[in-house]
């Protein structure tokens, strides 16, 4: 317990995830006899990130939208009444006159029905317990009352000297905006829960979640859940509203859309194998769509006084180097400039959010090619005629050929090989009984090779009729071939049964349909690190063929 203003939320208790009453409106008061109303607004401290780090002299009051708000009797801590807070962060609960009861507001945001929705903010070092501050025990008394009610940020200069009840609010406040843009584009939306893990124990050093030891901000692919940094004078990112979009695009797109990225560590300027630039791309313009704000910040440091990281998403200035269709900063450059409504440069076009959103939801998620750049703009044109001419001026802009009939590229127009012949063409076409192809990878592009371009090499076939198939990787000296299939993001097998220097065949049952697949040296990807390969990021190839 801690000295407070009165009106102030000045508790801080953890429930177990899913426990509670809900939000979406009053819950009936408590029972006959006389009733009165608590109501109020409900507010958070929200400090801006600027390219000085967090600006904490200029914190507001913001509201606190959408979450959940409890009246509970203090005497045997049953929910008297429950709501959601409208978009002014207001409140309404109706109680029995004369009874000890404390508010609780809950770090989660839920709504049944369609559209749907269900975000918690949990403590992942805490057994992932709910955040859920309360006030001090009051009489509800014999008239309506007003309780307007703020949740501090806990800085008290040079450092925080209270408990950080804003963070996880102001991490919901990022996520409120995101999820409103989504709804306008689709009012029938139904989202799937998300448990976003915030802790000011979260630290950048990989290792056990529960100790903090997150590794940095990110989506986990496997349990699907967000994990945010809380270190103080090392990294927090509860302000940081691009990171934790950016972050929350992950979410979109494994349970709205679709992703193929194989995830892992990447950096501004990485070669990366097209579906994580892809990913990534996607993830950081989605917060600028968000946020409506192109300024992406990461703050960080000491006293979070400094910039870890900062860029614009209009432009691609720093890293055009790296540009083309292999590059998160211009799959971001692209698809912001799709939405926005600045037109500059090579951007003459302003789609706005909602044919993007239909693109990801609908062709993206069933595309058979992976999820690149080129499936994404190869159905945003189908779909948007008109658009074409601008679309093509932003790829121009971006070294990415615009000229690609279908999201393989198939025809073989892109030109774009980053010094490296080996990427191209992007898809090697098989043809079942057919001649087989020369596919060649390498490690050359960056010290984690299995997320980098070259590291793998994608072949795509068409079956006609059902029947037993088999995908044949001979190498031409030496190499331990790995052979993965698919079926619209779907894994479908998985074939390494020899060692090196022996062909790997992967034969299985298959329906009529585009399949597509991906070729890669072992030491390259699975053994990366393993003493037999000593390092290992030669060129390897091998010849593929489908019978």
């Amino acid at each position: 317990m801690w000295a407070c203003l009165h009106g102030l939320i000045v508790f801080l208790a953890l429930f177990a995830v899913g426990c509670g009453g809900g939000g979406g409106g009053g819950g009936g008061g408590g029972g006959p006899g006389p009733q009165v109303t608590v109501s109020g607004t409900l507010t958070f401290d929200s400090v801006p990130p600027t390219l000085s780090g967090l600006d904490y002299a200029s914190t507001t009051q913001s509201p606190s939208r959408g979450v959940i708000v409890e009246a509970v009797q203090a005497s045997n801590s049953s929910v008297l009444d429950s709501t959601t807070t409208d978009a002014a962060g207001g409140y309404s609960l109706t109680v029995p006159q004369s009874v000890d009861i404390y508010v609780r507001v809950k770090a989660q945001m839920r709504a049944v029905g369609t559209p749907s929705w269900d975000f918690q903010i949990v403590d992942n070092t805490r057994s992932k317990g709910l955040y859920a501050p309360f006030t001090p025990t009051f009489d509800s008394g014999t008239a309506a009352q007003t309780r307007n009610l703020n949740l501090p940020s806990g800085w008290g200069f040079p450092s925080y000297t209270s408990p950080r009840l804003a963070a996880p609010f102001a991490i919901l406040d990022a996520v409120y905006k995101a999820f409103q843009k989504v709804v306008s584009a689709d009012p029938g939306v139904n989202m799937p829960p998300l448990l976003i893990n915030w802790s000011v124990l979260n630290f950048p050093t990989p290792g056990d979640v529960t100790l903090g030891q997150i590794g940095g901000s990110h989506f986990n692919l496997v349990t699907r859940e967000i994990f945010i940094l809380g270190a103080e004078n090392n990294d927090t990112d509860e302000y940081d509203s691009h990171v934790i979009v950016h972050e929350w695009g992950h979410y979109f797109e494994n349970g709205l859309s679709r992703t193929d990225s194989k995830g892992g560590p990447h950096r501004i300027g990485d070669v990366l194998d097209p579906r994580l630039a892809f990913g990534e791309g996607f993830g950081s313009a989605l917060s600028g769509m968000m946020l409506d704000n192109p300024t992406f910040i990461n703050t960080a440091g000491s006293g979070q006084s400094m910039v870890q990281y900062s860029f614009n998403l209009e432009n691609n200035f720093f890293q055009e180097a790296t540009e083309g269709w292999f590059s998160e900063t211009s799959v971001w450059v692209i698809l912001y400039d799709l939405y926005d409504s600045t037109n500059d440069g090579a951007d003459t076009v302003s789609l706005g959010f909602a044919p993007i959103y239909d693109v990801l939801v609908n062709e993206q998620r069933t595309t058979d090619s992976f999820t690149t750049i080129f499936s994404f703009i190869a159905h945003l044109k189908q779909n948007n005629p008109s658009a074409v001419a601008g679309i093509n001026s932003l790829l121009a802009g971006e070294s990415i050929t615009t000229t690609a009939v279908d999201e393989w590229d198939s025809t073989g127009t892109e030109i774009n090989d980053f010094f490296d012949p080996d990427v191209l063409p992007v898809y090697s076409q098989l043809t079942v009984g057919g001649p087989s192809d020369l596919l060649c990878v390498n490690g050359s592009h960056g010290m984690e090779f299995y997320n980098k371009l070259a590291s793998r090499s994608y072949f795509f076939f068409q079956v006609v009729t059902s029947g037993s198939y088999s995908i044949t990787a001979v190498p031409d000296v030496d190499g331990d071939p790995v052979i993965i299939l698919y079926s619209q993001g779907v894994r479908l097998a998985r074939e390494d049964s020899f060692p090196p220097g022996f062909s790997e065949t992967l034969t299985l049952s298959l329906n009529p349909g585009i399949y597509v697949g991906e070729v890669y040296e072992w030491c390259h990807v699975d053994g990366f690190g393993n003493p037999g390969c000593g390092g290992f990021n030669g060129q390897e190839c091998y010849n593929v063929s489908v019978n």
